[in-house]
């Protein structure tokens, strides 16, 4: 799925795959189906060096069915995974399996 990736911040991991979404509290050191994705080449978006939780919160979201917003900024907005990753990654978010390396030039 294009926009399928993995999130774990200081409230848990997540991973988002389409319509599902699969979260627990604990760190993706501790949550193995979140690590496997990884493992097998899910984006992976650590957000937990983030500390401007203010901007962090207006982020627009990664749409399950692929659709966005032509204004893409602030709640409730849907933008690109390759989108959202280049906005996290400006707020201090570590970015391993980065889509944004496959897209051809």
């Amino acid at each position: 799925m294009p926009d399928a990736h993995v999130i774990c911040g200081h409230g848990g991991t997540f991973i988002h795959l389409g319509w599902t979404t699969v979260s627990t509290l604990a760190p993706i050191e501790r949550f193995p189906l979140a690590a496997l994705a990884v493992a097998r080449g899910t984006p992976f978006i650590d957000i937990r060096p983030v500390t401007d939780v203010i901007a962090f919160a207006n982020l627009p979201r990664v749409p399950r069915d692929g659709s966005i917003d032509p204004e893409s900024w602030g709640p409730g907005r849907s933008v690109s995974l390759t989108t959202y990753i280049d906005m996290v990654e400006k707020l201090g978010a570590r970015i391993a399996n980065d889509p944004r390396t496959r897209r051809s030039t």
